[in-house]
Parts: structure tokens; C-alpha cells; sequence
């Protein structure tokens, strides 16, 4: 069975908003992306995606 979210995501530092689709298999370890806003960028760890925005290069929140 697959899991499938959308996270909120907001830079702390312009107030950038956007919506990031995300999916994880029933046996997977880690999410997986499945669509992210224009203005942001994926960065892979360990245990999951982060999200960047694009224009600050800061990590965004949830």
C-alpha cells in the first residue's frame, strides 16, 4: 500500500509558500517526491527530503 501527502512549505526567511506532493511505499524507509512548487529545490538525507528555497538557499519549514 502507498502513502501519498502534500506538505505546506514556507521559507523563514522571504515567506515563500508552496504546496510539495509526497509518497512512500509500505516497505520504503524514506518518502519519495513526487512534485515540488517552482521556487524550491529537493535536497536527499539520510531519513528524507528537504526542501531549499531557491532564492535564499535557507531549508524551508513545514
Amino acid at each position: 500500500m502507498k502513502d501519498e501527502w502534500n506538505e505546506s512549505l514556507r521559507c523563514p526567511a522571504c515567506g515563500k509558500t508552496g504546496m510539495a506532493s509526497l509518497s512512500q511505499d509500505e516497505d520504503a524507509d524514506t518518502p519519495i517526491v513526487q512534485g515540488v512548487p517552482s521556487g524550491f529545490t529537493v535536497v536527499s538525507t539520510q531519513h528524507a527530503p528537504d526542501f531549499h528555497c531557491d532564492t535564499c538557499n535557507v531549508a524551508v519549514q513545514p
